[in-house]
């Protein structure tokens, strides 16, 4: 029994990796990025959640499950706008800023090049949500503006 067990373990482990490809390696560039962050902006801004987390990168996901995240701005929606991307720098001490606008004020986030991929680090750009994602949904929900009775 306890044999039959670990081998289906690992039989749905192979699965899983099967069915979850490697994506494509990005450009490691400036003009790269902007596309990226253009779609995560869009993303964010639109809520369509589970794509933004994707491009969280490890420290920003292990603040919390990607499962809880989509669920927590489905059930408080983050307020559509529209976000323009500037441009992206590359920084002297290797992080990348994207700079983006929303309603005329210019607002920064970070990235940097991962096995890769561009990831987004959220305790970089926005250290404020990142203590709330440690917290509780009601505690992300006030904290967020939220008046929606549903509880992720």
């Amino acid at each position: 029994m306890r044999w039959t067990l670990i081998v289906l373990v690992l039989v749905m482990v192979l699965l899983s990796l099967r069915s979850h490809p490697a994506p494509a390696s990005e450009p490691a560039t400036a003009g790269a990025l902007v596309k990226v962050a253009t779609t995560f902006e869009h993303d964010y801004q639109h809520n369509v959640d589970a794509p933004v987390w994707d491009r969280f990168d490890a420290a920003s996901r292990a603040l919390i499950p990607r499962a809880r995240y989509v669920s927590w701005h489905h059930s408080c929606p983050t307020t559509s706008s529209d976000a323009t991307v500037l441009g992206a720098t590359r920084r002297a001490d290797g992080w990348w800023e994207v700079d983006y606008q929303i309603s005329g004020v210019t607002l920064h986030d970070y990235w940097h090049y991962v096995a890769g991929q561009w990831r987004f680090s959220l305790t970089r750009s926005n250290p404020t949500a990142a203590a709330l994602y440690s917290s509780t949904y009601s505690a992300f929900a006030r904290a967020s503006g939220c008046t929606t009775a549903n509880q992720g």
